[in-house]
């Protein structure tokens, strides 16, 4: 049995860590929006390629269409961050924020919003993960991997730059949920097996 990536007081350490960051998000979501943010509790898991795979089965039979961010972030802490929006969600927040896209290339100012809203979301997420574990990070430039695409057709293209790694890696998961508005959507971290000892350094100066 391959041992685990990290033991229990590990663990509560960086699940610590992951609540103050989604916190973090949360609280930009909801200046944002002028409303309340509910979230679930972040789920940490081990993963390998094969586990990526069964988060695209579960994304595609949770959604009936599929609009996905994917953000590279690198440095001492590095990985991906992919942001998960559901048919629903586009429709919702072009309401909450008044967006206008009746004139000119609508698909094109559809893009634009889910690129601001990921990038606020996975900068601030991924800022304070460093910030709390004390190590350089940084974020390249969001791209839209699939964009209010049918899932089964989405599911090839998700996740499709990761991994070409080989072992057991780190993922955070969490669900947002917009108070009085249908939007739900998704943040995925997965944190690069390259750059584990060094989280696994820094939460060993918290324990």
């Amino acid at each position: 049995m391959a041992e685990p990536l990290f033991n229990e007081d590990e663990l509560d350490v960086f699940g610590e860590i992951v609540n103050i960051a989604m916190g973090r998000a949360g609280a930009v979501l909801a200046e944002a929006f002028s409303g309340f943010v509910h979230m679930r509790v972040p789920e940490l898991r081990t993963v390998g390629a094969a586990d990526i795979g069964d988060t695209r089965d579960r994304l595609t039979r949770t959604y009936d269409s599929i609009s996905a961010l994917h953000q590279e972030f690198f440095g001492e802490l590095c990985g991906d961050v992919a942001v998960i929006f559901g048919p629903a969600s586009y429709s919702a927040l072009r309401e909450v924020l008044g967006f206008d896209d009746r004139d000119g290339d609508g698909r094109r100012q559809r893009e634009e919003l889910l690129l601001e809203l990921g990038n606020a979301l996975a900068s601030t997420c991924i800022t304070e993960l460093g910030g709390q574990l004390g190590l350089r990070t940084g974020l390249r430039a969001p791209r839209v991997a699939v964009f209010d695409m049918p899932s089964d057709k989405a599911a090839k293209r998700l996740f499709d730059d990761l991994p070409g790694w080989q072992g057991q890696t780190v993922q955070v998961a969490i669900i947002f949920h917009l108070e009085a508005h249908d939007v739900p959507f998704e943040l995925l971290i997965t944190v690069h097996p390259d750059c584990l000892p060094e989280v696994k350094r820094a939460l060993a100066k918290r324990l």
